[in-house]
């Protein structure tokens, strides 16, 4: 899976200094969960979902090759599903979605609820 400049500036930039748990959605390779967990050393949990098996294969490997491997959970789910039964509310989510085009559609607001939900204020 390639590495895109967006997804390095995210995690390199994304505003983690007083989250102490992180939700990734759409998590790909795992690497902005690998960055936030590499920069934010006060973080206790970092969840990675991605619909993708593959890419949530490799994500899981990444973070169990790496020092944080107690820290971050990668998950294969879909996001609505994953938010009905998240084992924990966030303080920070993240996500880098890919861009394709041909696939856009808007989402509702009673479809993006339990995303709502599932941040603390």
């Amino acid at each position: 899976m390639k590495v895109g400049t967006d997804g390095v500036l995210l995690g390199a930039w994304a505003p983690i200094t007083k989250a102490k748990t992180v939700l990734d959605i759409g998590t790909g390779s795992g690497l902005i969960a690998l960055m936030l967990a590499q920069r934010a050393p006060q973080v206790e949990r970092i969840d990675g979902i991605e619909l993708d098996e593959d890419a949530a294969l490799q994500a899981r490997e990444n973070a169990q090759q790496s020092q944080w491997s107690s820290l971050i959970h990668i998950y294969h789910h879909d996001i609505y599903q994953y938010a009905q039964q998240a084992p924990t509310r966030y303080d920070l989510i993240v996500s880098n979605p890919p861009y394709l085009s041909r696939r856009l559609h808007a989402v509702t607001k009673s479809a993006s609820k339990p995303l709502y939900e599932n941040i603390d204020p």
